[in-house]
């Protein structure tokens, strides 16, 4: 019923995969499984086929990560080295963003969505 519940609710079909994949991980006791589907579905139908709601889901986690790297600088305790390595991943995050937003300008576009023509 969850899976229905979800069509119904029209999450995406990625979501449902995903969540089906999470299922399937606990049920086999395969630690890892849903978050290489989750990677998988990124690299393919995001990066590759340039579908838009599995960029905006990598670009959502990157802002995320950036935002608690950045936090984390700003702690005295690290050692100028480190601040250093710090400020390398806040640039390297921040270059990131950038391209992931031009991708999904550019996937908003040049494709259509990801929808199910009703014949």
């Amino acid at each position: 019923m969850e899976i229905l519940n979800m069509i119904h609710s029209g999450e995406s079909p990625f979501d449902i995969i995903y969540h089906v994949a999470k299922r399937l991980e606990k049920e086999s006791g395969e630690p890892g499984y849903a978050q290489y589907v989750e990677d998988q579905i990124r690299a393919v139908y995001g990066f590759a086929l340039e579908h838009v709601k599995p960029m905006k889901d990598e670009l959502r986690d990157v802002e995320e990560r950036l935002r608690r790297i950045e936090e984390s600088y700003k702690n005295p305790s690290f050692t100028e080295e480190e601040h250093t390595r710090i400020g390398f991943a806040i640039t390297r995050h921040k270059k990131n963003i950038e391209r992931l937003k031009d991708m999904i300008r550019k996937a908003e576009a040049d494709h259509e969505d990801m929808t199910i023509t009703k014949n």
